[in-house]
């Protein structure tokens, strides 16, 4: 057979005909769609949890979150069963009423009915389990006496407030640079959401106490700040407290940030004076 000359032919047959999604009419709503925002709403909690400020609003967050899975899921089963009323037998029903406290089980059982696969079941036990293993609540169970000075030491100095755009400049290295020899003990004790840390050592051959209250709800860390300084036997206090403070966490920074604030209280006295 000459290939150039070859000639085709198709004929159509009704069997052959593509059958394509009809358009969703306005108002209409796509038949198990909304579960899949259902199956993305833990992942959607872990992205949100990050703006909550303190137990409250991460307790009402997650308690959303949980809201609207179970809302979601309810909302499903009312449309899925009006709209498969005659496919639905008596035990398929029950099943989905008893399955929608489970919202991964009801996703299964749902999709199995109608032979859509366990894809967004599946995705939903694993956004759920990471956001149970990641969320604040359960991280803040790892939080106690022993762990808060490991994290605080690993924490860079501008987290204190402290100006400095080195984050390098941890709170442990800062400590090290300022003890002799950096050896320094610490002593955590723990009071209501305080922690509090007694960094202990010599500085200058002198005996030394370096004080920092860790702030953790039992969800997030909320506030890191630099207390006391005892050198010693003698307690410092204001701008004698200041001055250290900044010496111990800042390093050589220190002497730029005096300036700076020195510069600035300079402008202020002569912009008052002007206006005088």
């Amino acid at each position: 057979m000459d290939p150039n000359n070859m000639q085709f032919s198709w004929q159509y047959s009704p069997e052959q005909k593509i059958q394509l999604k009809p358009k969703l009419a306005r108002g209409e709503r796509s038949v198990g769609g909304g579960l899949w925002c259902v199956a993305l709403l833990p992942l959607a909690g872990i992205v949100l949890e990050s703006f909550a400020v303190d137990k409250y609003s991460g307790a009402v967050l997650w308690l959303l979150v949980i809201f609207m899975i179970f809302f979601g899921c309810r909302a499903d089963l009312k449309q899925f069963e009006l709209q498969h009323a005659d496919d639905l037998d008596d035990t398929a029903q029950k099943s989905l009423a008893k399955a929608v406290w489970i919202p991964p089980l009801y996703l299964f059982r749902r999709d199995k009915i109608l032979h859509a696969g366990a894809t967004r079941s599946a995705v939903l036990v694993i956004l759920t389990a990471a956001a149970f293993i990641s969320n604040g609540f359960v991280q803040g169970l790892t939080v106690n006496e022993k762990t808060v000075p490991e994290r605080l030491e690993n924490t860079p100095v501008s987290v204190m407030n402290f100006k400095t755009s080195d984050d390098e400049k941890t709170v442990g290295k800062m400590l090290e640079g300022w003890f002799d020899d950096g050896a320094y003990e610490c002593d955590c004790t723990h009071s209501g959401d305080i922690y509090e840390l007694v960094y202990s050592g010599r500085h200058g051959k002198i005996s030394a106490e370096v004080t920092v209250n860790v702030e953790h709800d039992g969800f997030i860390f909320k506030d890191i700040t630099a207390e006391g300084i005892t050198i010693g036997g003698e307690e410092l206090k204001d701008d004698e407290l200041k001055d250290m403070q900044k010496e111990i966490f800042l390093g050589d920074e220190a002497e730029e940030e005096e300036s700076e604030d020195a510069e600035e209280k300079a402008e202020d006295s002569a912009e008052e004076s002007e206006k005088e």
